[in-house]
């Protein structure tokens, strides 16, 4: 079937399987990503600012968001940490292959600005974790850690940007995209906590009044229009960077991916928007259980917006900045696997 001087990994069927498992870990990678985010977010915005009384129903659905936030924190941050590596190895591969694998994924990671954003994503996921383990135990000090993490988790987000800018000079966009990454992970990120808590918070009295899942999507959907309004500035600069004109967006397949994600967003919003309206009357009155539908309907939408992210990343934008190619200098294609080639630093 392959040539005789063919290599394996050449075969279209071992390309399409490297190509379908580097997008599977890049969508395990930023939802992780996303879902730690959130899950601060949602406790400092959501839950911390819910208004309950004191008594026996706020001490119960304390322990058991409490109980929520910290599984779901140690395990986004864990598997950060487990899939950085696979996440390297996925945007190295997108890299000029005339090289080999490792050379190119040396390069990424040690002379470029996406590797200073990689080292500090894995920096970020290793605070978390920690902050996590110890706020799980009663420590005092893990909610500093888990809020240094978040500042060196945007910087990250923002220094990796897209991989084909990985050798891009700096300029105010890795600003943008932090913030988009922050933006994105506290506003989608906390919806989905909110989905978990709606499944996992038992409701503790008879009426929505007095029932602390009402509350907390009531609070939840008066704090999500600034996150939103945030999400979509950042969003839109950030990719305007990568188009050089409008005809980019029918005219590339990255601008057509964009063109989805931005129309599947638009619909949150308006979900957003209108739920924002109409959260206390619909969390508070019989409407609830519509409105617990609609939820999940949006948190599938949150997933189409998470695989058109991916699928956006591993496309090559129209402005796709050409520097990457500088860095990767000429080389015999029969050359592709001699460690002996020397890469430029």
């Amino acid at each position: 079937m392959l040539a005789p001087d063919a290599f394996v990994r050449d075969h279209p069927t071992v390309q399409i399987l490297i190509a379908l498992s580097s997008s599977f870990i890049a969508m395990c990678y930023l939802t992780a990503m996303v879902v730690l985010v959130g899950t601060t977010t949602f406790h400092f915005l959501v839950w911390r600012q819910t208004a309950l009384p004191a008594g026996p129903v706020r001490t119960a659905a304390d322990e058991q968001v409490f109980a929520l936030v910290t599984r779901a924190g140690i395990g986004s941050s864990l598997a950060l940490l487990l899939l950085a590596v696979p996440r390297a190895a996925g945007v190295s591969a997108l890299l000029d292959d005339r090289f080999s694998l490792r050379n190119r994924m040396s390069t990424l990671v040690l002379h470029s600005e996406w590797g200073i954003g990689f080292a500090a994503v894995v920096a970020a996921a290793a605070l978390s974790l920690g902050g996590y383990v110890a706020v799980s135990r009663r420590h005092k000090y893990g909610w500093p850690f888990i809020l240094l993490g978040l500042l060196l988790l945007a910087i990250g987000a923002g220094l990796q940007g897209h991989p084909y800018d990985a050798f891009g000079r700096l300029s105010l966009a890795p600003l943008f995209d932090g913030l988009h990454a922050i933006g994105t992970g506290g506003w989608l990120g906390s919806f989905l906590l909110l989905v978990l808590a709606e499944r996992r918070v038992p409701a503790h009295t008879a009426s929505p009044w007095t029932d602390p899942l009402g509350a907390m999507i009531e609070r939840f959907f008066r704090a999500s229009g600034a996150l939103a309004a945030i999400v979509l500035i950042t969003g839109l600069f950030s990719s305007s960077t990568h188009l050089t004109g409008f005809d980019d967006i029918l005219g590339s397949q990255y601008g057509r991916l964009l063109a989805g994600k931005v129309g599947i967003v638009t619909i949150l919003m308006s979900f957003n928007e209108y739920h924002r309206r109409h959260a206390e009357r619909q969390a508070r009155t019989a409407e609830r259980p519509r409105l617990v539908h609609t939820l999940r309907f949006q948190a599938g939408l949150i997933g189409l917006v998470l695989a058109l992210t991916v699928l956006l990343v591993d496309a090559t934008p129209p402005g796709v900045n050409e520097v990457r190619a500088e860095v990767f200098r000429s080389a015999p294609k029969g050359e592709i696997e001699r460690d002996d080639i020397e890469m430029p630093r």
